[in-house]
């Protein structure tokens, strides 16, 4: 079987005009924005820091009496660098980028006395307030991963967790909770095991921003706005400029044919596709190692870069093998949305936007490429030769070095 959807390399009868002008300026330009792309492949990634903070009550003196407990998972490395985390993707685009990198080397007990040593200086750009009440924390626990049982990929950010406690006023007054914008994207979630989860807070706080004031039994409602706008953020940015791997898939399916008849079959199969197990995973039904995933991601990418290189129509083969690797893109995406979490009680709501959020990234990747092609004289025999095979041969090498890496683990 195969479908009916002829690829762009249908060769015209005579060579437009400009063609030999504007096809190896076209290709300059792809090749540029694949080596932008590329640029980060080696780059240590910024992720969204993660705060699940509860309220403890106890008696003292026999006096009731309640404590904030913020347990966050950050990089602790960006903090004692000195990176600013609200300007840059990744560590690598800092003047700062080697300090990071000695501390991300260092032993998980020496980045944790360093923290510990400079506790207070962290201390003073947190923004924790209890109605008018600024709170003040206190460090209670430290732990810092350690990167070599099992490896863990330099590009991947070390995990840091650290357990703060602030005294609360008998007021009952409502929460709030920032930090400095200096230290990044704040996921902040209220965690209470005796209320109902659609009445508790989660929140996507931008670098600098303060939480809405958050009541302590959980009745702060987010709006749908809120939810959508957060959620359909974070799964851009999850595509451009964080998915390397997902970049360079799509980039793979546009390059084996630019008419756009073929490029919209195999979009919306990979759509249909990642959307599945995006869902699946999402809700617990489907389980699935990172450690299996990243790899397989890594091989799709090959997989269409070679095809580039030896087919010239689609046909069912290539639409059925997208199908099976937009499955583990789905996954890969899962991945995001078990770190961060979702807003409780608007689980589908945070899903779909999400999801939304990936494909304006995917759209936001194909489309200046596209409208080049579309817009530019450009004859399909230069197209081919000088663009497509050779961006195929890029990402496929990406892929491959990506490929090896992913399995020995660094």
């Amino acid at each position: 079987m195969t479908i009916n959807c002829k690829a762009v390399y249908h060769l015209p009868k005579s060579e437009p005009k400009f063609g030999p002008v504007f096809g190896p300026i076209f290709g300059l330009v792809t090749l540029l924005i694949i080596s932008l792309v590329m640029a980060p492949a080696s780059a240590h990634e910024i992720r969204p820091a993660v705060a699940d903070f509860s309220i403890i009550s106890s008696n003292d003196d026999n006096k009731a009496k309640q404590t904030l407990q913020i347990s966050i998972d950050f990089s602790a490395e960006i903090f004692l660098a000195g990176l600013d985390a609200s300007q840059i993707k990744d560590t690598d685009d800092a003047i700062q980028g080697p300090d990071y990198d000695r501390l991300r080397a260092s032993p998980p007990d020496k980045l944790a006395a360093q923290f510990t040593a400079a506790w207070p200086k962290f201390s003073a750009i947190l923004n924790g307030y209890a109605g008018a009440n600024a709170l003040t924390f206190v460090l209670q626990r430290i732990s810092v991963e350690d990167t070599l049982s099992p490896p863990l990929a330099v590009t991947l950010p070390r995990s840091t967790k650290i357990i703060i406690t602030a005294d609360l006023p008998d007021d009952n007054s409502p929460i709030s909770f920032g930090w400095n914008a200096r230290l990044g994207a704040l996921v902040l979630r209220q965690q209470n095991p005796n209320i109902d989860q659609d009445k508790l807070y989660t929140g996507y706080l931008t670098p600098g921003m303060q939480s809405p004031p958050i009541a302590r039994l959980g009745t702060t409602v987010q709006t749908i706005t809120d939810i959508v706008t957060a959620y359909v953020k974070i799964g851009f940015v999850h595509i451009v400029p964080k998915g390397l791997d997902h970049i360079l898939f799509v980039l793979g399916l546009f390059f084996y044919a630019a008419n756009w008849r073929p490029l919209l079959a195999q979009v919306t199969v990979f759509t249909l596709a990642h959307t599945i197990t995006l869902a699946l995973a999402s809700t617990g039904i489907i389980v699935v190692s990172a450690a299996i995933i990243e790899p397989l991601i890594a091989a799709s990418i090959i997989y269409v870069a070679v095809e580039n290189l030896r087919n010239k129509r689609l046909g069912f083969t290539r639409m059925a093998v997208i199908f099976g690797f937009g499955l583990l893109h789905g996954l890969g995406f899962a991945s995001v949305l078990a770190d961060i979490g979702m807003a409780p009680g608007d689980f589908a709501l945070s899903l779909i936007s999400f999801n939304i959020g990936v494909e304006l990234g995917q759209i936001a990747v194909l489309l200046p490429i596209f409208l080049l092609v579309w817009l530019l004289p450009i004859n399909l025999t230069w197209y081919r030769r000088f663009i497509a095979l050779p961006a195929s041969s890029i990402i496929g090498i990406i892929g491959l070095w990506m490929l090896v890496s992913r399995i020995l683990g660094g």
